[in-house]
């Protein structure tokens, strides 16, 4: 038994383990980079860089540089150089896992004149919330989730699927989940008594080729679309438009299950030329050589969300999942929420950015932006802050507030169609295993110099 363990020192302080270490964090970390350039950096840290076999190489660099410091008893004072830069490493090690445990990496969203006291950080969670009667959502089950490691179980794959709720005797189930996913909404046709028509267009000429969906609002009972130099309404028969003389006008009016009425205003007029088409039918507008074709009606309509499914992540990407309640599922996006309707309840599914409390509140009361010389371009911006016991603050770019432990950073902003501040985002960053990691390094760099002082001290004495 003795020998046995003696081996296995032998083997944790050898050279051979040091060079596997360091070929297993080479490998690793090769990969990584190759994830996060076909996919993302977030794919990337959540399969790879926070995987077993990181974190695997990781701790046996640990037991090796223990081992070798070990082996070196009694410590002699040529030592120093060596023991210094290995008990660094561990040190830096163990800053950057107390940085991943206890930090927080994240943002903060603020319109002027508003209140927020909760970060967004990187981390998803499933919350649940019912309401009865009107009454306002009670939070019932909330969950931490990553599903780009633990995706939901394949159907009739037998693994228990992790992601079941139960609700009142009713369950919540997480069935599937699309890392990357544009969303769609679909328009269809729909047998309940009471929902709203929508009709589907096309305006077309020679350089103009668009189509659209156009679902009756059923509280406003019209609806409408700007496409730029038109707009396109639809509206119930009898229901008053209000126009706008600046553009050229479309006004649809359902007359009945496959009839309807086309109202045509040109450009400052306040008459209408009037055609009554079918499905199919195509109308000359008389503005640009545009033609009105009306493709589909639907007398009664519902729309359906769906996300459909990308192999690499692309712009105005989102991850969904879907979910079911009894015999209705749907998808969910992220940092959205859907209702799920019961007898005398409604339950309310959110998937999302974990959100954290601070504990206390910022107030945006001013955001600054400096522009480049004649141009819209943003040169600097900074956020006014209200902070309790502190009064009012000013974070730029280059100026950060630190505050109980957290350091706000300004980030960027938001604005409208008329390049108006409407938006602070500020990074929120709370590092508490810095000084371990600065510690480390220090010893790292002293371990260097005293090396090449006792290297220097040796040279003398030959």
């Amino acid at each position: 038994m003795i020998q046995l363990l003696e081996k296995l020192f032998d083997f944790f302080c050898s050279l051979k383990l040091a060079v596997i270490v360091i070929v297993g964090i080479a490998v690793v970390s090769s990969v990584g980079t190759f994830v996060e350039a076909r996919y993302d950096a977030e794919y990337a840290k959540a399969v790879v860089y926070d995987s077993m076999w990181m974190y695997f190489f990781l701790i046996l660099l640990c037991i090796n540089l223990l081992a070798v410091m070990i082996d070196r008893l009694p410590w002699k004072k040529r030592h120093i150089s060596f023991l210094l830069a290995h008990i660094g490493i561990i040190i830096t090690l163990i800053g950057s896992m107390v940085t991943k445990l206890y930090g927080v990496d994240g943002s903060m969203a603020f319109e002027i004149g508003k209140e927020n006291r909760f970060v967004t950080i990187a981390e998803r969670e499933i919350n649940i919330y019912v309401s009865y009667a009107q009454g306002r959502p009670t939070l019932l089950h909330s969950q931490l989730v990553n599903f780009m490691k633990s995706p939901p179980p394949e159907p009739g794959s037998g693994k228990e699927n992790d992601y079941v709720i139960d609700v009142d005797n009713k369950k919540i189930e997480v069935i599937d989940y699309h890392l990357y996913a544009f969303r769609n909404e679909e328009v269809l046709l729909s047998e309940k008594a009471g929902d709203p028509p929508a009709v589907r267009f096309r305006l077309s000429n020679p350089r103009v080729n668009l189509s659209q969906w156009l679902r009756l609002d059923s509280v406003n009972r019209q609806t409408k679309k700007d496409l730029g130099p038109a707009i396109v309404h639809l509206a119930k028969m009898g229901k008053k438009i209000d126009r706008n003389l600046e553009k050229a006008e479309i006004v649809i009016r359902p007359v009945s299950d496959d009839q309807l009425k086309v109202e045509l205003f040109s450009k400052g007029s306040e008459t209408a030329k009037i055609q009554i088409a079918s499905p199919g039918e195509s109308i000359e507008t008389g503005w640009m050589g545009l033609q009105l074709q009306l493709t589909s009606f639907l007398p009664k309509s519902k729309q359906q969300l769906v996300y459909e499914e990308r192999p690499k992540p692309a712009d105005n990407h989102v991850s969904a999942i879907l979910v079911r309640f009894g015999e209705e599922q749907t998808w969910v996006g992220l940092n959205s929420l859907v209702k799920f309707f019961d007898s005398d309840k409604v339950y309310y599914f959110s998937y999302g950015n974990r959100r954290l409390n601070l504990g206390f509140d910022l107030k945006l009361d001013k955001f600054e932006v400096g522009r480049y010389q004649g141009t819209q371009r943003a040169m600097s911006y900074q956020s006014t802050v209200q902070v309790p016991e502190m009064g009012q603050v000013l974070i730029s770019m280059n100026e950060p507030l630190k505050y109980k432990g957290y350091t706000f950073y300004q980030s960027s902003f938001e604005e409208d169609e008329q390049g108006n501040p409407t938006l602070s985002i500020l990074s929120v960053n709370k590092d508490p295993g810095r000084w371990l990691k600065y510690f480390g390094s220090f010893l790292i760099v002293l371990g260097s110099i005293f090396l090449f002082y006792f290297k220097r001290m040796q040279l003398k004495g030959k």
